[in-house]
């Protein structure tokens, strides 16, 4: 699993990609340079997933501020 820190939040994913970011936007990037995810901070701290791929789920934790993403073709 691999994982990082966005703001209050860790954003997992069951392969490793390249993510950009800065203090309130992230993107997803993978090794075809397909942006996968956006994501970004509120001003209170919430996460909002602004896109994501067509072939990828989100499983949220509010309580332990953790977004679990996973691609389809890994779950099938």
């Amino acid at each position: 699993m691999f994982s990082c820190s966005f703001g209050p939040w860790t954003l997992e994913f069951t392969r490793e990609y390249r993510i950009v970011q800065d203090a309130t936007t992230a993107v997803v990037i993978d090794d075809e340079r397909t942006a996968l995810v956006l994501v970004s901070l509120t001003s209170n701290g919430n996460i909002c997933i602004e896109r994501t791929y067509y072939a990828m789920i989100c499983e949220i934790d509010a309580a332990a501020h953790k977004v679990t993403f996973h691609v389809t073709d890994d779950i099938a």
